[in-house]
């Protein structure tokens, strides 16, 4: 009969807990700001805030064969193709990066280009990144190389990626070889950009390679990222202890749909701790999902924020399998779909805060091929910013995504986040008016 009553006794704990959780919430719910009054322009940043642009590998370059090739032809998804031709237009591009007055940018290398087949290194590709560096060097612009950012070779899908601790060597020895031939003139390094999408789009969603459904799949991958982030920066370290490695974290945050619902909050804290939770508990502690990983504990010089939205969540929030999301009466809907919400932006840096290193803003922008909505969010987010800076929040960096329009993942070239409109067709980059602002935010900072 005693555990009877234990049980009773813990079940009227547990809704206690989550009443007062709830009332807690209601009190103090997501914050949101009357823009209406808010003075845009009352802007500041220190000497030596840096501004940038970003791109990666796989969207800009083409005519890549790799792991997301293969997924684009198996799932009949758009093809990446030439995307920007980059590969070949490179340099028109780091002019449009220097007309824009921009002093960072933060590029991703191909591991499929420089290691096409297991085992053979492509000298020539290597050639082209290291004449990129020294282009950016000459025009005053600090690099910014991210050695994994979604993709790489298929050889390398095909033996499991990072389904397989096994096959981390093999992650490790690219970013050594890359490393030895940039980091005389690089001397910032992200080594994994958003571990937590890769995971969840490639093993939970299926929306990205290798498109698999599978929860203890996901934690497995999630695990090994973390792994193969250490097991990078502790031998980069070794190599150059004077150089500076962290992560680009994608901080999404997860609030309530329902605020008076005793279920939702809980259930946005959970979410909120799978996706974000785990993975510095994993830096902080060495420990990530009831799995002792102890080499990862303290492996960052820095962190680098991805900061876009926040998501409304509850129990039936079935929707964001599909991709469809909620926003508050008050908030405007991106054209992803995802609410504009700057606001969370302070949020997303206060939780990045204990990891207790500099925080570099490697990624904030917005879908809007009619360049509708970009300048007002440019706006919002760097007098959010602005503030966590005034408010003694470390943050060096701001890197807008990005530089032009480009192949947008699982959703192609619909998608449009440019400062430039890209003409696929005749590859003509146009300066969109946001670009124009931010140009000009940039020369009065």
């Amino acid at each position: 009969m005693w555990w009877r009553l234990l049980a009773v006794a813990f079940g009227l704990f547990v809704v206690f807990k989550i009443t007062l959780i709830t009332y807690r919430r209601r009190r103090y719910p997501e914050p949101h700001e009357d823009w209406s009054v808010v003075d845009l322009d009352d802007v500041s940043f220190p000497k030596g805030f840096r501004w940038g642009t970003a791109t990666a590998a796989h969207q800009v370059e083409g005519n890549l064969v790799n792991n997301w090739t293969v997924h684009e032809a198996a799932k009949g998804l758009e093809p990446s193709g030439e995307a920007c031709d980059h590969w070949r237009r490179w340099k028109d591009d780091f002019q449009l990066v220097s007309d824009l007055g921009l002093d960072s940018y933060r590029f991703s290398v191909a591991w499929s280009r420089l290691e096409p087949k297991e085992n053979e290194w492509n000298d020539e590709a290597m050639d082209v990144y290291s004449a990129m560096v020294d282009d950016l060097l000459a025009r005053g612009i600090r690099p910014v190389v991210t050695l994994h950012h979604f993709s790489h070779p298929d050889w390398w899908e095909a033996k499991g990626g990072f389904t397989d601790e096994a096959n981390l060597p093999a992650f490790v020895s690219f970013c050594e070889r890359v490393f030895a031939v940039l980091s005389d003139r690089v001397s910032v390094w992200v080594t994994i950009n958003e571990p937590t999408v890769f995971s969840t789009m490639g093993y939970t969603l299926g929306m990205f390679p290798p498109g698999r459904r599978s929860i203890p799949m996901t934690l497995r991958v999630m695990r090994n990222l973390l792994r193969a982030h250490a097991k990078v920066y502790r031998q980069l370290k070794k190599l150059n202890p004077d150089v500076q490695i962290g992560v680009a974290k994608n901080v999404t945050l997860f609030d309530p749909k329902n605020r008076w619902s005793p279920i939702d909050w809980p259930f946005a804290r959970l979410m909120e701790w799978f996706w974000n939770g785990a993975w510095r508990s994993g830096i902080q502690t060495g420990r990530m999902f009831f799995k002792d990983i102890p080499e990862a504990k303290g492996t960052l010089d820095f962190v680098g924020l991805n900061y876009y939205t926040h998501v409304l969540v509850g129990p039936a929030s079935v929707s964001l399998l599909k991709m469809k999301f909620p926003k508050r009466r008050q908030e405007v809907s991106t054209e992803f779909g995802y609410p504009m919400y700057a606001e969370g932006l302070r949020r997303a840096i206060e939780f990045l805060a204990p990891l207790n290193v500099p925080i570099e803003i490697t990624e904030n922008g917005v879908a809007d091929a009619e360049d509708a909505l970009r300048t007002e969010h440019l706006r919002r987010h760097l007098w959010v910013l602005s503030n966590a800076v005034k408010d003694g929040h470390d943050v060096r960096s701001y890197h807008h995504w990005s530089l032009m329009d480009n192949f947008e993942w699982a959703e192609g070239y619909t998608m449009r986040f440019g400062l430039h409109r890209v003409d696929f067709e005749t590859q003509e980059r146009t300066l969109r008016p946001s670009g124009e602002v931010y140009r000009r935010i940039v020369n009065e900072h």
